[in-house]
């Protein structure tokens, strides 16, 4: 299955989450692709977006993801990544020291508030794809810290290995489209272009002007998709 663009995914993912509408429910897009993704499944439930934030850990000179790190603090690095190229843990450390003052920058950038409140709520975390897992991993790490009631991941695709790492730190996956053979997430996609911060800003502004109109949302999604 491809998808036109990521607000076609966003539509096609928010028909496998309309069980959450009306219950205490939180949307947070990934920043960044997976915001625009999380718009479309935030207007179906007709709650207000958040943007989190979580970033790719990448080793330097090598086409390979260490990990990813999280706000909060949070990190989550893949066994598979440190067997086939062990780093020593203090270059480990500058990595993900570097990173998480990125991290912090483009929350400054893209937020500017306080984070939301979710204790006791369900929480929906939406991403625009998941290869390795990595960076949904470390978001659903740093978000389980602040106590919600339930954590989901849902995504409009992913591949079987992302699918596990993102299970082991979730209540709950939701998955449009599993892809064995994918090699990017770009591959799932029509249209895979960049988002500015000030388009991103503007979706999570607009989420907050209520009354949502969900109904053609509604009626336009696709009912497909898997609870894993």
């Amino acid at each position: 299955m491809r998808f036109r663009d990521r607000a076609d995914a966003g539509r096609r993912l928010a028909a496998t989450l309309l069980p959450y509408r009306g219950s205490n429910v939180r949307v947070l897009g990934l920043a960044r692709g997976g915001v625009r993704v999380a718009y479309e499944v935030a207007r179906a439930l007709e709650v207000p977006l958040d943007i989190w934030v979580s970033r790719r850990l990448s080793i330097p000179g090598r086409v390979m993801t260490l990990g990813a790190v999280s706000e909060n603090g949070a990190r989550f690095l893949l066994s598979d990544s440190l067997r086939l190229l062990p780093m020593p843990r203090a270059e480990v450390d500058a990595l993900v020291s570097d990173e998480a003052a990125e991290v912090e920058a483009q929350v400054r950038r893209l937020r500017g508030r306080a984070q939301p409140e979710l204790g006791g709520c369900t929480v929906l975390l939406v991403d625009d794809g998941v290869l390795t897992g990595a960076t949904a991993a470390a978001a659903l790490v740093a978000l389980r810290q602040l106590h919600p009631a339930r954590l989901v991941m849902a995504t409009p695709v992913a591949s079987p290995r992302g699918l596990e790492v993102v299970r082991a730190e979730a209540d709950q996956v939701s998955c449009v489209e599993t892809e064995p053979g994918l090699r990017t997430v770009a591959e799932a996609y029509d249209d895979f272009r960049a988002f500015p911060d000030v388009e991103l800003q503007s979706l999570v502004e607009r989420s907050r002007q209520p009354p949502w109109r969900s109904r053609s949302v509604l009626e336009s999604a696709d009912p497909g998709g898997s609870w894993m």
